[in-house]
């Protein structure tokens, strides 16, 4: 059973891909959610459902390595070699396995290494609050522990984007260059209700989250890998403690905000998610100058769009990710060569 409830958030961060509802209105969906996950879908999903049933199974093996944090282990998987590390950075509700297609693409340059944030898929829950610099400090501890003491190139998708922007804080040195895919802004959720006048971002913890949609860009195995992953609840636990700490998460980005010496480059969205009338311009305006800022941070950035793109760029257009990141390597092997 799934809550047939969208809000504006759903479309500015995970192209309709959260959903969430006050609690106060939800007791009895919840507890049904909470008695029958993992397995529980949603209405729309039945009839697809009763026709290709879901298989949890493969969720008991974790294809990479469990890398102890503090009391819990994330789940990390790396491709390829090389003294360049890539780190990818999931949104929202997303998990590892939607960056496959740009890993497999960028693993014959560098070491390029997928994981799944605290809840997510393969790694366990984390006792820590779900705001970007404890996610940071997580992924911190993970490059450690997996060894990674050299150039790091960070990609982060949409709220990927801020615990990105705090790793890199934190590895400096180590700093090669930033992806930044259709990535939030730390001023977009202010900028938007103001717009609005309404919250676009639920407050307090009262409030239910419903499962997550699957990109469909990606091959239809890890389409349905992703949807198994979406109906367990641990991943709710996870997707409900981000999304409370969300605004806090901005404020942090927005305090520790510095210029960087280091290429930034910034991918949105061609396709545009609002609506054609006069409020969906404005908001389409805001998205597009909140983008370019993010481009502002780095003497060294690029901007590119995405024209043929929604809001999951490197899932309905991986190469064009994978081109940006080399553009990065590329830069490192004419430093080399110098």
């Amino acid at each position: 059973m799934q809550v047939n409830v969208f809000h504006e958030y759903s479309r500015l961060y995970s192209s309709h891909r959260v959903r969430f509802a006050p609690l106060r209105s939800m007791l009895m969906v919840c507890f049904f959610v909470l008695a029958y996950l993992p397995g529980v879908l949603s209405a729309a999903d039945d009839k697809k459902a009763s026709d290709e049933p879901l298989d949890f199974a493969f969720t008991q093996v974790a294809p990479g390595m469990k890398i102890p944090i503090d009391r819990f282990s994330l789940h990390v998987v790396c491709m390829g070699s090389g003294k360049t590390t890539v780190l990818f950075e999931a949104g929202l509700g997303g998990n590892s396995m939607e960056w496959i297609p740009v890993q497999k693409l960028v693993s014959g340059r560098a070491r390029a290494c997928i994981y799944d944030r605290a809840g997510y898929a393969w790694s366990d829950p984390s006792p820590n609050p779900g705001h970007a610099h404890a996610l940071s400090r997580e992924a911190d501890v993970m490059l450690d522990k997996i060894g990674v003491n050299g150039p790091l190139i960070l990609v982060g998708h949409s709220f990927g984007g801020f615990v990105v922007r705090e790793l890199a804080l934190r590895r400096q040195a180590d700093m090669l260059g930033m992806v930044l895919v259709d990535a939030s802004h730390e001023k977009q959720l202010t900028r938007l209700e103001k717009l609005v006048g309404r919250n676009m971002m639920p407050r307090g913890n009262s409030f239910f989250v419903s499962p997550v949609e699957v990109p469909e860009a990606l091959p239809r195995d890890l389409q349905r890998k992703i949807k198994a992953f979406s109906r367990m609840r641990k991943t709710h636990a996870a997707l409900h403690k981000e999304m409370r700490y969300f605004r806090e998460s901005a404020d942090q980005v927005s305090q520790d905000r510095v210029d960087v010496s280091y290429p930034v480059i910034v991918i949105s969205r061609g396709l545009d998610l609002y609506t054609s009338d006069a409020l969906g311009k404005q908001k389409t305006a805001i998205w597009e100058e909140l983008q370019a800022d993010l481009a502002a941070i780095s003497s060294r950035s690029k901007r590119i769009i995405a024209t043929n793109s929604g809001h999951h760029i490197h899932t309905e257009n991986p190469r064009l990710v994978a081109d940006a990141i080399n553009d990065i390597l590329d830069l490192e092997s004419s430093l080399d060569d110098q």
